[in-house]
């Protein structure tokens, strides 16, 4: 026993017929002060004498200290939960959808096209025989796909793969995206790896989010990841030796470094012919058509994409379904059409100014409340909605 470490026996008794437990006081630090250990000593022993007289338990232990007090048994504290480590996403292949014949386009953007497809066929020859691979040791054909939406880009895409007799990997930023720092290149890495293994043509969509340009002066750590991201893709391209497409609605904001990496295609909304084979190939001739529908005449209405012309064949065949019509007529593909066509409802109110509705507008609002009187007056008379 040390010197602080001396018990009281018989401390507080009641005419002999209880004896209380011996106190005791342990593991004092050797190098403290003699005057402040006893002063402590005293206080404590007080406290803890009056607790036994009163309540008189049985013998305990009462544990205090400094730092970490290691855990009694049966008392361990529950374990940690294991820290969730990040994962690399699993990039898939698929069969091409859309082959060259179905393509609509100008027959320059089919010619854009097809010289995307003769640089992968004759790069053996042409850098392999011709031996410009001296100058350029990992030859990679990178193309840009730009114009509006539902132009035909992811269409011309899987048509272009299919030339080739290849695969495509399709990936978005958000497949690439991580919440951990860093994750967001080796994910990039993984997906060029994975084209490789597989010779597949990678198609990137919406690349704009990718491929805008790089912050001069990141200040936060997101826009730092970002800046990461796009280093990581600049050596996959100079690596890469195989087809990256690459689509997007907004490529002004691209990169220049990217930019001079790219080949461009452009893809606009069709004419009128292109309309009219449009309309062709989106009637089946499975689907019940009115003798009034032509194609001639469906093309004539213009501004609009391939994808509208389709939602508009496909909305009009559902609401024929739903009224139990025995065909799609003319009216119902041109009045889904123009829903397709039709700004927000929003953008016909007129402003603050008081400014009255254009003839175009008052058209519109007024082809609407026509398509809602009569599809009340199908669905059995009910009013239409106010």
């Amino acid at each position: 026993m040390s010197r602080h470490e001396r018990g009281l026996d018989g401390h507080g008794t009641d005419n002999g017929s209880w004896s209380a437990p011996r106190l005791f006081l342990s593991g004092f630090p050797a190098d403290l002060p003699d005057r402040e250990l006893v002063k402590f000593r005293v206080r404590l022993f007080a406290m803890l004498g009056e607790i036994v007289e009163h309540y008189r338990p049985g013998p305990f232990v009462l544990s205090a200290g400094y730092g970490t007090l290691p855990p009694r048994p049966g008392h361990e504290p529950p374990p940690w939960p294991a820290q969730e480590e990040p994962q690399t996403p699993s990039f898939s292949t698929v069969e091409p959808l859309y082959t060259f014949d179905q393509l609509v386009l100008p027959e320059e953007t089919v010619g854009r096209l097809l010289d995307c497809v003769s640089l992968v066929e004759v790069a053996p020859l042409v850098f392999d025989t011709w031996n410009l691979r001296s100058i350029e040791p990992h030859p990679s054909t990178a193309v840009n796909f730009r114009g509006p939406p539902g132009t035909g880009k992811t269409m011309a895409a899987h048509a272009v793969a299919h030339r080739l007799g290849r695969r495509i990997l399709s990936c978005r930023l958000s497949d690439l995206e991580s919440k951990y720092h860093g994750e967001g290149p080796k994910n990039l890495a993984a997906l060029f790896a994975t084209a490789r293994e597989q010779n597949a043509v990678l198609f990137v969509d919406e690349a704009e989010s990718l491929l805008s340009r790089r912050f001069a002066q990141p200040q936060q750590a997101a826009e730092s990841a970002i800046n990461s991201m796009r280093t990581e893709l600049l050596m996959a391209l100079d690596t890469f030796q195989g087809l990256v497409i690459f689509a997007s609605n907004l490529p002004h904001s691209y990169d220049a470094a990217v930019e001079s990496r790219l080949l461009h295609v452009d893809f606009t909304l069709p004419d009128h012919a292109a309309r009219r084979r449009i309309w062709q190939t989106h009637l089946p001739a499975e689907l019940p058509v009115h003798d009034d529908v032509s194609p001639e005449d469906l093309a004539d209405v213009g501004d609009v994409s391939g994808r509208d012309i389709k939602l508009a064949v496909i909305l009009a065949a559902v609401g024929t379904a739903r009224r139990r019509e025995a065909a799609v007529t003319r009216e119902t593909l041109l009045a889904a059409l123009e829903d397709q066509r039709t700004p927000p409802p929003s953008s016909a109110v007129p402003d603050e100014s008081g400014a009255e509705l254009s003839d175009e507008g008052k058209e519109s609002v007024a082809a609407q409340l026509r398509r809602r009187l009569a599809d009340a007056k199908d669905d059995g008379g009910a009013d239409p909605p106010a």
